[in-house]
């Protein structure tokens, strides 16, 4: 008689899915299984899975190095002395091009000009090297072609340079399409503001400003001016008056973008033989004193400008108004005229000076009289930042942050403001505070979100990064920048350490928040959108460089190392250990990308479960990156969505996923979930 065999035990599945980020301090048990311990380099995607976040390259105004395309030439029968980095051109055609690889007879070329003609002579400069037998892209490997675009991607990218000067960029601002940076000049004795172009970073020309009094009749922004004593000529870029009217007792400042001559104390000044104003003296080229650190903001003020305006603070210099063309100081009457942060909000002009707040006139940002509408508004500390709650013209409010406070401003206009202290012990680190579906500023406990509520008080806060504090009490001194992504939804703050905090927030539901390592230190940020409604972001580095942020599969051409450590997961039983079989990752992207998989055991337990000798083994709530049961590692081609099957080996009460990519090559992709199969055992004596 045949015995009866015992039935097989049963394959069980657990889809683990992607969600949580990252928790430092929530008991194990606590813890859902896609919940993290460690990670870097990815951020939490609106739509479900943990993502490799994009890179970011260096930018000038040249071309983007990532959108680099490239070429091959098949030489007949030698390469002669052609090497990368060599311009190469064809003799009949005229095309030419810039040698990134040379490998056997093939020829690898970018910074395409014309097209190459089989048959033509190859030369380099006027030397003939060889015959164009082909000039067909052979390649099909997926990777090999991943790889060639990062090394055309190279050659543009030796192209673009820091921002003139020394020491760390100290603002960057994107406006009206164009891209903005400061830093101090090679000496160390100015701040200078530029602007990237098609052929880099270009010196702002600040114009000469000549002061006026007496006004008897308007200068307007374009017109010629003469000094009726001295014959020196100017042309106005912004007439700026500053008191009075342009029809008596006005004054002001011209903003001349030209000038010839030196104008004099209390010399008529004529516009087309026409006095219109007395000079307060010569004209004096606009300079910036180095240092501090530029914070701005852009809006329309309806009291006679047009359009929307870039206004700045620096903490060194007075505060400014820029439209691209003109750049005028604004002047408050402060004795020490170096305001530290600027916001515009319902159609006023704000600007902190330590603990004062101060706000000009009604549309009117050169206009500080109290006489018209200008005041101030004392604080007991330092305002560290300003943050503009959006509502209609009656209901939105500005958050007026300090260390350990927060304030806010009611009103709508000087005649109703009422500053309300909100919450003490709660506040905003200087370079924190930035807008998303509410404001978000980061506080001695964490990451904090201020909302509008129909509660009393109209509004309510929380602390957000709770799970996180470890992290967050490393750093919360270490804050140099924030800026928001709104088609991610996310708030990022940076720290000089060279870790960033990618906060993903979706519909105002807090989903986490992972860090994020950059190779270099973030010193200042910049968002805004292109007149095609592209999101753009740029930060200004110590370097000096200026990168652009979601740009390129790398960080400006070195690899993004990046990884998962999960939460060590016992799949609903923590006392019975279980024989683990296969785990199944559902991955979202659309290029080649390189992964290695492994897994720990039993909070990697050495006494209970096998592993190689000489493994280092950390306590359960760090991530061990040891290579002891790695079960695979493997390729990805790029299919928009696709499972890919590993193999587990392991018998074990719980079981913590490690996920570990390391590349410069590798465009952003998404992990979306593990389905993993085992069987039940013994329970744990």
């Amino acid at each position: 008689m045949i015995p009866k065999l015992a039935p097989l035990p049963k394959v069980l599945h657990e889809t683990i899915r992607m969600r949580g980020g990252l928790d430092l301090i929530t008991p194990t048990l606590d813890l859902k299984s896609g919940v993290l311990r460690d990670c870097v380099n990815y951020d939490i995607s609106t739509s479900g899975g943990y993502r490799r976040i994009d890179g970011y390259e260096r930018h000038d105004g040249r071309p983007v190095p990532s959108n680099a395309t490239w070429g091959q030439l098949v030489l007949t029968t030698t390469i002669g002395t052609i090497v990368a980095g060599d311009t190469v051109n064809g003799q009949t055609s005229g095309a030419t091009g810039v040698v990134f690889l040379v490998s056997g007879l093939n020829v690898f070329f970018t910074k395409a000009v014309g097209a190459f003609t089989v048959g033509e002579n190859v030369r380099k400069a006027a030397v003939v090297q060889d015959v164009l037998a082909s000039a067909t892209i052979t390649i099909t490997s997926a990777q090999t072609t991943a790889q060639y675009n990062v090394l055309a991607a190279n050659v543009y990218r030796t192209d673009i340079l820091v921002v003139p000067g020394s020491g760390p960029v100290r603002g960057v601002a994107f406006y009206n399409n164009d891209l903005y940076a400061w830093r101090n000049d090679a000496g160390g004795t100015a701040l200078v503001m530029h602007k990237a172009t098609t052929s880099g970073w270009t010196a702002v020309a600040l114009g000469w400003a000549l002061d006026f009094t007496s006004t008897v009749g308007q200068i307007f922004d374009g017109a010629a001016i003469t000094g009726g004593t001295s014959g020196a000529t100017g042309t106005v870029s912004r007439a700026v008056l500053r008191s009075g009217v342009w029809t008596g007792v006005g004054t002001g400042t011209l903003i001349l973008s030209a000038t010839t001559g030196v104008f004099v104390v209390g010399e008529n000044i004529r516009v087309a033989a026409v006095t219109k104003a007395v000079s307060g003296g010569a004209a004096v080229a606009q300079t910036l004193l180095p240092g501090g650190r530029v914070d701005t903001d852009q809006g329309a003020l309806s009291g006679g400008l047009t359009g929307i305006k870039l206004y700045g603070a620096d903490d060194v210099n007075p505060a400014f108004e820029f439209d691209g063309t003109s750049y005028v100081k604004i002047k408050t009457g402060m004795t020490t005229d170096v305001p530290n942060t600027c916001k515009i909000h319902k159609n006023y002009l704000f600007l902190s000076f330590n603990a004062s707040l101060q706000f000009s006139s009604n549309g009117l940002p050169y206009v500080w009289s109290v006489i018209v509408g200008a005041g101030e508004i004392a604080l007991s500390a330092t305002i560290t930042a300003l943050d503009v709650f959006p509502g209609s013209s009656l209901t939105a409010a500005l958050a007026v942050y300090s260390e350990d406070s927060i304030s806010i401003l009611y009103g709508t206009g000087s005649s109703s403001w009422q500053l309300t202290s909100y919450n003490q012990g709660m506040g905003a680190k200087k370079y924190s505070a930035k807008g998303l579906s509410s404001s978000y500023a980061l506080d001695n406990g964490g990451v904090i979100e201020l909302k509008t509520s129909l509660n009393y008080g109209n509004f309510d806060d929380a602390t957000l990064t709770h799970a996180i504090r470890p992290f967050i009490r490393q750093r919360n001194s270490l804050c140099t920048a924030s800026l928001v992504n709104h088609d991610k939804s996310q708030y990022r703050l940076f720290f000089s350490d060279g870790y960033a905090l990618y906060v993903t927030i979706l519909n105002g539901k807090y989903l986490g928040a992972m860090p994020v390592f950059f190779d270099v230190i973030v010193n200042c940020t910049t968002d805004g959108e292109t007149t095609g409604e592209n999101a753009v972001a740029y930060f200004g580095a110590t370097n000096g460089y200026v990168y652009r942020l979601e740009s390129g599969p790398n960080f400006d051409g070195n690899s993004i190392s990046a990884n998962l450590f999960f939460n060590y997961a016992p799949q609903g039983e923590s006392r019975y250990d279980k024989r683990y079989r296969k785990g199944s990752l559902e991955i979202q992207g659309s290029s080649y990308i390189e992964l290695n998989v492994g897994y720990d055991l039993a909070y990697s337990d050495t006494t209970r479960v096998d592993m190689e000798s000489g493994t280092t083994v950390t306590p359960s709530f760090q991530a061990s990156f040891w290579d002891t049961f790695v079960w695979d590692a493997f390729v990805w081609d790029g299919r928009s969505l696709a499972p890919v099957e590993v193999e587990i080996r392991g018998t074990a009460e719980n079981i913590a996923l490690r996920i570990t990519s390391d590349g410069n090559y590798f465009n952003p992709f998404t992990i979306n979930s593990l389905i993993l199969h085992y069987t039940m055992r013994k329970a744990l004596r």
